[in-house]
């Protein structure tokens, strides 16, 4: 018998000063793991993130004004309002053969953060060679 998925519904999210407005479809987030990631972007922006597929995310307004970053390997945007600087999402665009987006939960509307299941990532480890700018 296959498994059955669960149920998913949306949340909405925007930046801080709004000009970036969203809704993305999850399961649950009380029941569906949250990641937080201690390498030197993640830790830095504070991200809190979900992977939806790319098609659970629906830009309501301002997907067009954001601005993006990028570092290390250069495949993935890191995507931020230019308005408040809010970090929003990370978009591989494929890379590693993925079809998500990375959501900045932080961002989410009526969301309390202390009641969500964290699953905490040791990308220091996974990425290697801590980042130097200079």
């Amino acid at each position: 018998m296959a498994a059955t998925e669960p149920e998913k519904k949306w949340y909405y999210g925007n930046c801080h000063c709004a000009a970036v407005k969203f809704k993305v479809r999850l399961p649950a987030l009380d029941e569906h793991e949250v990641t937080v990631c201690n390498c030197s972007i993640c830790a830095r922006n504070g991200y809190m993130l979900v992977y939806p597929p790319r098609e659970d995310v629906e830009y309501l307004r301002g997907e067009d004004t954001l601005k993006a970053y990028y570092w290390g390997s250069k495949k993935a945007e890191h995507r931020f309002c230019p308005a408040c600087g809010s970090s929003v999402s990370i978009d591989p665009h494929g890379a590693f053969g993925t079809n998500f987006v990375a959501m900045n939960v932080r961002m989410f509307q009526e969301v309390e953060l202390d009641k969500l299941k964290i699953k905490t990532v040791n990308g220091k480890e996974v990425i290697g060679e801590p980042y130097n700018p200079e």
